[in-house]
């Protein structure tokens, strides 16, 4: 067939097919490399057609510039005969500078003694808007499911996904379009970053992933890098990744690589995080936990608990009261830290269902208390969350009313750290419950920022010491003295003062000439059960009864001996004081359990944990649930110092440690000194 006529034909074929579609049909001249379109392209894209048609780098002209090469390479294997078929998704620039993803197929049609021939098809926007995003031009989630279930047959590559930090509060702040803009933004700043084999998805929200079928960990780390250097004048980007050889199919590597990104967002932000399997374990315990601690509360509060660790006056070492503490028993994982499952409370709301049982136990145990010991006291601890409920005033009253308990037998504890800086609206919560006698207690005080300005401004009548003062009290003098000015100033404004965590009958021996009100610590007792409480402090004919009055009798003697460890500055006093100071992290623990005994403000500092007491060594500085592999407790000797290095990844720094076995209260424990060259392995 002559070559004009055979044109028309097609022509006439396609401006038939272009007036029952949205598509736009085409006709390619393999042999003259001219392109033929209807006029109805033209009216969206900036190419000028002629009747001989337009020459292919022409078209390739309005083809986005990442997507060219494989275009014509595409094409040229087409041309070439190695294949008769053209299927491929690809971006055209529109008039107005927009990216428009196209679906873009076609058949080879051949004379049958001729090489050459054209390619007929046609080029679709419709098929392309079912998985694209409409905001940004990326592909969305629909498209990425599909893509990574072919993906994920390569043997390498790796998933990452994107988040904007604090996006939610941009969008508060500056507006729904600011934020919208925003989101383009960032999505043409990972285009930048990309190469033509990087696939980039929007899913929900500020949320992106990026595919990088065939890299390493490091063209990873380097995308990151160059994409947060890019983003720093408009906002900061968090990410997660985890490679291909993780995840078992699409849903598994997603949850993966999400679980990274919510680490990076939680260890603060503007960083990423590559997967962890025992990170990812700690976070489906989470959630496993979290469920139970729902179904509990449903459940009429089944597995929770409190203990009661009594409190003993200072001047006479006679019962005072109690406070009541919250212990959970879970069906699978047995005891659980309240360090664990009371975050868990605070984040879900549950806390406020909680802290009501909570403290309606409590006052209804005091009242039975009460009946034996007249001027019997109940601590109860109170968070924050349930501070803010907008009827907590009325339902810590009407609790104590139904209880029939006077005001003046509770005290409401919070915590230093809680976030109380609308004084005026706690102080009216406050006031309201100290009309009715309640007493308000600032717990764990000093090891929070502003421990002045709590008593300055948040009217309380306690405050309860932090246990980091009090330990080892006899031979640190500097501690000795500033525990004795905070005593002081706490008694000069009508302050109550409760020292926790009193442990030895040294500490009980120095802290008599500083004059606490209260003092409480396992010296005197542990948290105890209901039943426990009133062998020891309520039943006289019990054995455990007659055994306290008797311990209490030493307590009495105590107070009469002169303090042996303040006679002088000894040598003793110089070496906590050198320990408390030291950069280094230091800690004892016991050889058998693991509990930690002692750990120096620079180990408190970088674990972010306090109030170690009851804690495992494995748990605060290695981020583990049960003992370190690596864990030499069986190999250490007190004549010898063992040497050895560690890349701690729970922390993030690599350690040179040196262990030894000391003398600790009667035993022998583990001394741990850990010196930090991170910076030397370029961690």
């Amino acid at each position: 067939m002559n070559l004009d006529k055979e044109l028309k034909i097609y022509m006439q074929t396609i401006r038939f097919l272009d007036d029952s579609t949205d598509d736009y049909f085409y006709l390619y001249d393999m042999a003259n490399d001219r392109l033929y379109f209807t006029e109805k392209i033209c009216e969206k894209y900036p190419i000028t057609l002629e009747k001989e048609g337009i020459p292919f780098s022409e078209w390739m002209k309005i083809v986005y510039a990442k997507d060219r090469n494989r275009l014509q390479q595409e094409i040229q294997s087409v041309a070439n005969g190695n294949r008769e078929t053209h299927y491929m998704e690809y971006r055209l620039i529109d008039k107005g500078g927009n990216r428009v993803w196209v679906y873009c197929r076609g058949t080879v049609l051949r004379e049958s003694n001729e090489d050459s021939g054209f390619l007929i098809g046609s080029v679709s926007e419709v098929i392309m808007r079912r998985v694209v995003d409409s905001l940004t031009g990326l592909w969305n989630g629909e498209k990425f499911k599909e893509d990574m279930d072919r993906y994920l047959k390569e043997d390498k590559g790796y998933l990452m996904i994107l988040g904007v930090d604090n996006f939610k509060n941009i969008n508060v702040k500056n507006g729904r379009d600011f934020g919208n803009n925003l989101l383009k933004m960032v999505s043409m700043i990972l285009e930048e970053q990309t190469d033509s084999y990087t696939r980039l998805y929007r899913m929900d929200g500020d949320c992106f992933a990026v595919n990088f079928p065939h890299k390493t960990r490091k063209n990873v780390e380097d995308f990151y890098n160059s994409v947060k250097k890019e983003l720093e004048n408009y906002c900061t980007a968090s990410a997660g990744a985890v490679a291909y050889a993780d995840g078992e199919d699409t849903g598994f590597l997603y949850q993966y690589a999400e679980n990274a990104l919510d680490r990076a967002k939680r260890e603060g932000k503007n960083m990423l995080v590559f997967f962890s399997s025992e990170d990812y374990q700690k976070s489906l315990d989470w959630i496993e936990l979290q469920d139970e601690l729902k179904e509990s509360v449903r459940n009429h509060f089944e597995g929770f608990s409190l203990r009661y660790q009594p409190q003993i006056e200072g001047k006479n070492f006679q019962i005072y009261g109690a406070e009541a503490l919250l212990r959970y028993q879970s069906p699978t994982k047995g005891l659980i830290s309240p360090m664990k499952f009371i975050p868990i409370l605070e984040q879900n709301g549950l806390i406020c269902e909680v802290g009501n049982w909570v403290l309606k136990t409590a006052v209804e145990q005091c009242v039975k208390w009460r009946k034996v010991l007249k001027d019997f006291h109940i601590n109860v601890n109170i968070s924050y969350v349930q501070l803010c409920q907008s009827n907590i005033t009325e339902k810590v009253l009407d609790i104590l009313k139904e209880a029939g308990i006077p005001g003046d037998a509770l005290t409401l504890e919070v915590t230093e750290s809680m976030e109380l800086q609308d004084y005026t609206y706690f102080n009216k919560i406050f006031y309201e419950w100290k009309r009715h006698g309640i007493r308000i207690a600032i717990d764990d005080f000093g090891t929070g920022y502003s421990s002045l300005g709590y008593l300055k401004s948040i009217d309380v009548d306690e405050t309860k010491i932090d246990r980091c003062f009090v330990s080892r009290i006899y031979c640190n003098n500097y501690n000795y003295r500033l525990l004795s000015n905070i005593i002081k100033l706490a008694h000069s404004a009508q302050i109550q003062v409760c020292c926790e965590g009193v442990e030895t009958e040294e500490e009980l021996i120095a802290l008599q000439k500083l004059n606490p009100d209260l003092l409480q610590g396992f010296l005197f007792a542990k948290p105890y059960t209901k039943e426990e409480f009133e062998k020891v402090y309520i039943y006289k004919e019990c054995a455990e009864y007659q055994a306290r009055v008797e311990r209490e009798k030493n307590f009495h003697q105590m107070k009469a001996i002169e303090n042996p460890y303040f006679t002088d500055e000894n040598e003793k006093d110089e070496i906590v004081n050198i320990v408390e100071c030291m950069d280094e992290v230091i800690y004892v623990s016991d050889i058998d359990t693991y509990e930690l005994y002692y750990m120096n403000p620079a180990g408190r500092k970088l674990t972010g944990v306090y109030n170690y007491k009851e804690c495992k060594c494995y748990e605060v500085l290695h981020g583990k649930n049960k003992p370190c592999e690596y864990c030499n407790n069986g190999k250490l000797k007190s004549e010898k110092i063992h040497t050895w290095e560690l890349d701690n990844l729970f922390l993030k720094r690599h350690f040179v440690i040196r262990d030894k076995l000391i003398p600790w209260h009667g035993k022998m424990a583990r001394l741990e000194i850990a010196m930090d060259i991170s910076s030397t392995k370029g961690i």
